[in-house]
């Protein structure tokens, strides 16, 4: 019988330990973003009051690449008052980052790096373009993995409603 509890003790306690945050929406998502190209930590806190779209991506990922321009030209036109878009650089060596950095320095995103994915696992990520819309109020509103024209579609959608509410 003793041996039955400790058997089941660890067969619970083994089935959390690979266990990952999967974020709900209406949830609050976790605060910390990273480090921007200047050092500075990036939160949600800091941009209360704001919509954040938070953008996992790398730099060998195509539609990755095609993605942060477009949000780039959402949040100018909304403006970084009222959007800001944080893309995180996910699972890449510091080499990398800083090589793809230079290259996407005429973009007017806030740029984090998650060189061991402690971040995107925080969030749940697990592939990428991944995508999430963090409210006005702090709690996520949306979460998207993949790009598509229809994805952007419904990411203007979101930010839209969420713009006027």
């Amino acid at each position: 019988m003793l041996n039955r509890i400790i058997i089941l003790i660890i067969a619970m306690t083994s089935l959390n330990i690979n266990a990952e945050t999967v974020l709900e929406l209406g949830e609050y998502p976790p605060n910390y973003l990273g480090r921007d190209v200047n050092g500075n930590d990036v939160t949600l806190e800091d941009n209360k009051g704001k919509i954040v779209v938070i953008s996992f991506w790398a730099s060998w990922c195509s539609p990755c690449l095609k993605e942060l321009p477009i949000l780039e030209g959402i949040q100018n036109k909304v403006g970084d008052d009222k959007v800001k878009v944080v893309a995180i650089n996910f699972k890449e060596n510091s080499k990398q980052y800083r090589h793809i950095k230079n290259k996407l320095s005429s973009l007017k995103l806030t740029l984090t790096h998650d060189k061991r994915g402690a971040i995107g696992k925080k969030f749940g990520v697990k592939g990428i373009p991944n995508l999430f819309i963090v409210g006005k109020d702090g709690k996520l509103l949306f979460h998207k993995i993949g790009y598509g024209a229809s994805s952007i579609n419904k990411i203007v959608k979101v930010l839209n409603e969420e713009l006027a509410s």
